[in-house]
Formats: C-alpha cells, structure tokens, sequence
C-alpha cells in the first residue's frame, strides 16, 4: 500500500516546480502591494498645489522633488523578472476558474509548517504559533479535509498548466 503511494522522482519535480510558481505569484503579489504602498507614501502633487492655494510653496525648492526621486527609485527596484509575471498570469487565469484552490496553495505555501512567534505585551510572555493543517483550515474558514483536498487538487491543477499532468486541468 505504501508503495503504490510513494512519488516517482517525475512527480516530485514536477510538484517542486508548481510549489516554486506559487512561491512567484505571492512575490509578484507582494512587490505590487509595496508599489501601491509608496505612492500613497506622502501627499500628492495636486494636493500640495491645492493646500498652497495655486502657489508654489517658498522654501528651499527640493521639498518635493527629493522624496518624489526616491519614490520612483524605489519603483523601479520592484521589478520583477519575465518568470515572475508569467507564473502571475497563469495563477491568476487558474483562479478565474477555481479560486479557493489558488487561494489554499498560497496559503499552503506562505504559512503552512511554520511557527509565528508573538509576545504577549502584558505579561511579556513569548508565544508560539503553529500553522498546521487546522491552523490554515481556520484561517480560511474550512475543515482541515477541505483544506488539504483544496491545496490537491490546486497543485494538480497547476501541474496540468505547466505541463506535467494530463486533462486534470479543469
């Protein structure tokens, strides 16, 4: 019995390289979260030009322009590389289909097996969260058997789509 559920070297690349696509897509989703972060950094231009009542304000002339530069710097060092964005659109066409299976496996992926660590600021005392399977399952309001059929199912889904399984796409 345990040998007919043992995975074939083929089957266990084959789901390292989905864990990977999924490890992109929740990169890509957090790099397009910190660029809507910084430009709502600090007030805008047609802001200050309301605020000054259509006068520029008087001052050393670079208070604008220096975080403005910095901004855009830090835009720009956001960019992600080409298999970022192609694991970003396969995913998102998977979830058009099934999204509390894309959902699950990045759930999966971002919190599964891992301890968060918290201290208590009344009694100071250090705890410790583990993110089993019922962890994730609460978290995303489901039993632990929907869960674990969830992330499955998602990542022979995502198989399907690079290539590795057949007609399990759907």
């Amino acid at each position: 019995m345990a040998e007919q559920n043992r995975r074939t070297a083929q089957q266990t690349r084959a789901r390292e390289l989905a864990q990977r696509e999924v490890d992109r897509y929740i990169a890509y989703v957090l790099r397009e979260d910190t660029i809507d972060q910084i430009s709502r950094e600090s007030r805008s231009i047609m802001g200050a030009w309301s605020d000054f009542e259509g006068r520029p304000p008087s001052g050393s002339g670079f208070s604008e322009i220096c975080p403005l530069a910095d901004k855009v710097d830090k835009i720009n060092r956001q960019k992600m590389p080409p298999e970022f964005i192609l694991a970003y659109e396969r995913i998102q066409a998977m979830a058009e289909r099934s999204p509390l299976r894309v959902t699950a496996l990045c759930v999966d992926r971002a919190y599964r097996n891992r301890i968060k660590v918290a201290i208590d600021p009344f009694t100071e005392q250090r705890l410790e969260i583990h993110w089993n399977d019922s962890a994730c399952a609460e978290l995303l309001k489901c039993t632990v058997k929907v869960f674990q059929r969830r992330v499955s199912k998602g990542y022979s889904q995502l198989e399907c789509i690079l290539g590795f399984r057949v007609s399990e796409a759907a």
